[in-house]
C-alpha cells in the first residue's frame, strides 16, 4: 500500500469550456466521467518531456490511471529529463477521443510505493514485474524508476466535434 500523501480520491473538477482553434468551445461540455473513463482503459500513453537542451522528448508508456494520477515506470532517457523539469504533458492514445493530462512528475522511491506500479502492469497488461526500493523490473532484469504524475490540468474534446473541447483544472 502506497503512503497516505500517494493516495487520495478522485477529485471530480468542474468543467469548463476549453480554448479550440482559437475560441472557446461552445460546447455542449463534457463531463468528468467521459474523461476519467478513457484515462482508466487506455492501454499506451505518450508523455512528453522536455530534453536537457531545452528540446521536446516523447516517448510510449504504459501506465495506469489511479488515485488521482498516472502511474509509471521508465527508463532510458526520460528519467534525467523528469529529474531536471517535473512538468509532462500525456495523452491517451487516440487523436478522436483526445484526453491530455498536464501536470507534475514524481518520482517513486520505497518498495511499498512502487509495488503498487508492478501490481498495476500485472493487472492491466499480465505483465510481471518485480518492485525493489529503487525501480521496476521485469524478470530479466530490464526496467527503471516508478512515477507519478499528479493533474494541474486536462483537456478533453471528441473529434470532429471541436465544440466539445472541455478544460478540467486541479488544485497545484
Amino acid at each position: 500500500m502506497a503512503t497516505p500523501e500517494l493516495v487520495h480520491k478522485d477529485i471530480v473538477p468542474e468543467a469548463k469550456p476549453g480554448w479550440i482553434f482559437s475560441h472557446y468551445a461552445s460546447g455542449p461540455l463534457l463531463e468528468w466521467e467521459w474523461a476519467h473513463k478513457r484515462l482508466r482503459e487506455a492501454t499506451t500513453f505518450w508523455i512528453a518531456t522536455n530534453a536537457l537542451e531545452g528540446r521536446p522528448h516523447v516517448r510510449p508508456v504504459w501506465g495506469f490511471w489511479q488515485d488521482g494520477g498516472f502511474w509509471f515506470s521508465t527508463t532510458n532517457r526520460s528519467v534525467p529529463y523528469i529529474e531536471a523539469d517535473r512538468e509532462v504533458v500525456l495523452h491517451t492514445e487516440s487523436g478522436e477521443e483526445v484526453v491530455i493530462v498536464e501536470g507534475r512528475c514524481d518520482r517513486l522511491f520505497g518498495k511499498e510505493n512502487l509495488q503498487r506500479i508492478s501490481d498495476g502492469y500485472k493487472e492491466r497488461y499480465n505483465h510481471s514485474t518485480n518492485a525493489t526500493d529503487e525501480g521496476v523490473y521485469t524478470l530479466e532484469g530490464y526496467g527503471g524508476p516508478g512515477f507519478k504524475i499528479t493533474p494541474t490540468k486536462v483537456l478533453g474534446w471528441i473529434a470532429p466535434q471541436f465544440d466539445t473541447a472541455t478544460r478540467w483544472d486541479f488544485p497545484a
